[in-house]
């Protein structure tokens, strides 16, 4: 999958183009489906799905102290972007003057920069171009009179209540890691690089991983069951390469793991941290990627009395977390 800048990087083809357009900031159930549609369009029409997305979110650029934090990390919506047969993911960079274009001038310029434009996918309620002025009807006006068919999917629902990223990301945000996983279609994980700290959970006789994570949503403080998957000894992908979008999962190895979010009041720091034990591991970690796929909160965070109380709790933890993930794994 190649992941390009403007949609005239596409290589040149003869063969039908169907675009799904989105934010697609989760790549969640109901993005997938638009994503899918497309895919499904393209192979019909013995042509090629690419997704059409922005970066920065567009809130960033016109309202950025109401931007929502994104809720994957990059390496991970490509990956998933990537499962779902596209053949590449167009990343326009979304500035003030991009936003100014009318909408049949960003629709114009889609059909030159891609002259085997043959249809585009989308959300019910996407709209685009200056103030948000085009909708799916703008878009299916200007299809029929420049021949490119346009769809609108409708959301896919989780009982009465649609899905969607706002839900998801409250869900996380309140540490309901189960329901953001139903939402998502797969776990929410984070995504970072191993980084040293203060050793603390070495001296307590927890060796943890200190991860600086690419994510911008970060759960509710908790200790939360999980998996942490590792890059095996034979394959590495450093953060400056995170972008070549062969991020794949068969060659990383899958830790059960007990994580810490929050503050290490205990010891006066107030430094706001993500930890993870990763139970019955003994390797270096420090500066690889790792992704830590969380599966369920476990108890809540606060200061204990002693180190001592700290270590027993952390022992009745870890074994919870075991049985928990044992069970999990029968399930």
């Amino acid at each position: 999958m190649r992941l390009i800048k403007n949609i005239s990087e596409i290589p040149k083809t003869d063969n039908p183009i169907v675009l799904a357009m989105g934010c697609f900031d989760g790549v969640h159930v109901g993005h997938q489906k638009v994503i899918s549609t497309a895919v499904e369009q393209a192979t019909a029409r013995g042509g090629e799905a690419w997704v059409y997305t922005f970066s920065p979110h567009p809130a960033k650029a016109l309202v950025p102290e109401k931007a929502p934090p994104l809720i994957s990390a990059e390496p991970c919506r490509l990956r998933q972007m990537k499962a779902l047969g596209v053949a590449g993911v167009i990343e326009t960079p979304f500035i003030r003057e991009f936003a100014s274009l009318p909408p049949e001038t960003f629709l114009s310029t889609l059909c030159a920069d891609a002259p085997t434009l043959s249809g585009i996918v989308c959300g019910q309620d996407w709209s685009f171009g200056y103030r948000a002025s085009g909708n799916f009807q703008t878009l299916k006006t200007f299809g029929k009179q420049h021949g490119f068919t346009a769809t609108a999917v409708e959301p896919v629902m989780d009982g009465d209540r649609k899905i969607s990223s706002t839900t998801i990301r409250n869900a996380i945000s309140e540490g309901n890691i189960p329901l953001a996983e139903k939402l998502l279609g797969r776990p929410f994980s984070l995504f970072g690089t191993v980084i040293h700290g203060n050793n603390i959970g070495q001296k307590l006789g927890y060796p943890t991983a200190n991860i600086d994570p690419l994510n911008e949503l970060i759960p509710a403080p908790g200790v939360y069951a999980a998996y942490t998957r590792v890059q095996s000894s034979e394959f590495g992908v450093q953060r400056s390469e995170l972008k070549n979008c062969e991020l794949g999962t068969a060659n990383w190895e899958l830790h059960p793991s007990a994580v810490f979010i929050g503050k290490r009041e205990t010891f006066g720091c107030h430094k706001h941290v993500i930890e993870s034990y990763l139970l019955d591991f003994d390797g270096d970690l420090y500066d690889q990627n790792i992704e830590v796929l969380l599966v369920q909160k476990t108890r809540d965070i606060g200061p204990f009395p002693t180190k001592e109380a700290l270590i027993e709790q952390i022992g009745i933890d870890v074994a919870q977390i075991r049985a928990l993930l044992a069970a999990d794994h029968k399930a």
